[in-house]
């Protein structure tokens, strides 16, 4: 898994021809996040910066390989049975999914709230798993979800785990998204960076979602080449920081550490 789509559209800039309109393709189909409506080749190409006479062809060659559906009464399109075919093909393959499910959800029920495996993708942070207590109040997410990276203590935890020059890459696309929030939003993510230091871990309070809290924790595997995060959430109600800082979020570093030594262990037995 790529540790950040900053990375891979740097890497891409310097490639070939037949890479590079792999990755236009892939940038069209990344503009088509959670949401139920169709898109037109005028937002796709403003969600992608790509020109619209290129997000044209890149549209028509996608629904020619079922990637893409043209819905015909509008012109517009929605993705199509080819992405969920992979989309699956990965739920149902990665090792590092099935080993941390388990962990995940006995974190969750044990503590009440909710817990997410995710990775960065541009400035959003993506679930790739997620579970939750049934006694949680929470936003309800799903694998493929996407929050803010800048905005979630998951996002930090993985912004702070990435090697230095992936994260310089990732802050500059967060400070031109943010614009003329980007100094406060900064120094959040510098509190973050201070308390992943100390502690491992970093809290967010109310910042992405009123009444809500997060804990994000970074999870890094392949000697670094894989970056993803933990996360705990759940609605602020009874709840303080004081008690999530002494019981919740040392539990989430020690399920993180957990996951590593089950991975660790399937990949020995598996050699």
């Amino acid at each position: 898994m790529p540790r950040s789509a900053a990375s891979t559209q740097g890497r891409r800039r310097g490639g070939s021809v037949g890479t590079q309109t792999l990755g236009r393709g892939l940038e069209v189909l990344r503009a088509f996040r959670c949401e139920a409506r169709p898109l037109g080749n005028r937002t796709i190409a403003e969600r992608t910066g790509l020109p619209k006479s290129t997000v044209s062809r890149i549209t028509s060659t996608l629904v020619s390989l079922g990637y893409l559906h043209r819905v015909p009464a509008l012109g517009y399109y929605q993705l199509g049975t080819g992405v969920l075919g992979i989309g699956n093909a990965y739920l149902e393959t990665s090792e590092i999914r099935r080993e941390a499910i388990s962990l995940m959800e006995r974190f969750a029920t044990r503590n009440g709230v909710s817990a997410g495996l995710a990775v960065g993708d541009g400035t959003d942070i993506m679930y790739v798993a997620w579970c939750r207590s049934p006694k949680t109040l929470t936003l309800r997410l799903s694998a493929g979800s996407r929050l803010p990276i800048a905005r979630t203590a998951v996002g930090k935890a993985y912004l702070w785990a990435l090697p230095q020059l992936e994260r310089r890459e990732a802050i500059a696309q967060i400070k031109q998204e943010e614009g003329a929030r980007a100094r406060a939003v900064m120094d959040r993510i510098d509190a973050a960076f201070e308390d992943l230091d100390r502690y491992g871990y970093c809290i967010s309070i109310a910042e992405y979602q009123k009444n809500t809290f997060g804990i994000g924790v970074p999870l890094v595997l392949d000697d670094g080449q894989t970056v993803m995060a933990l996360s705990a959430g759940g609605a602020k109600l009874d709840v303080t920081e004081v008690a999530l800082r002494r019981n919740v979020a040392p539990e989430l570093v020690q399920t993180a550490l957990l996951i590593r030594a089950a991975i660790a262990e399937a990949r020995a037995s598996e050699s």
